[in-house]
């Protein structure tokens, strides 16, 4: 694990729950990278919890319940979030930058 990574998992569930409740306080912040990472905390504790006695998992249900339902507001903010800042005429060129960036070949590129 890196420094950057708590090393139980309720330490890192923690963590994950802070980083998302400040995205949420501070919207911006989700565009600035501040969840970077975040998939990977999010697997890291759910491949762990298995592993723990059941006592200790169980007791982090509430923790990992609360974080589950902080994911869902952050998708639903950053869909809206999404939703009011792409003008509509901007998705085709969208669709044309992801597909040169994926190797993709776009109509006239030949």
């Amino acid at each position: 694990m890196t420094a950057a990574n708590p090393e139980t998992p309720a330490e890192r569930l923690t963590s994950v729950r802070a980083r998302l409740e400040a995205a949420l306080k501070e919207p911006s912040s989700i565009i600035s990278g501040s969840l970077i990472g975040l998939e990977t905390d999010v697997a890291s504790v759910c491949t762990t919890i298995p592993d723990l006695p059941p006592k200790e998992a169980h007791a982090l249900a509430p923790e990992m319940k609360h974080v589950i339902g902080l994911l869902e507001l952050l998708s639903e903010v950053m869909a809206k979030k999404a939703a009011e800042e792409a003008p509509p005429s901007d998705s085709a060129n969208l669709r044309r930058k992801a597909a040169a960036a994926y190797g993709g070949k776009g109509r006239g590129n030949g």
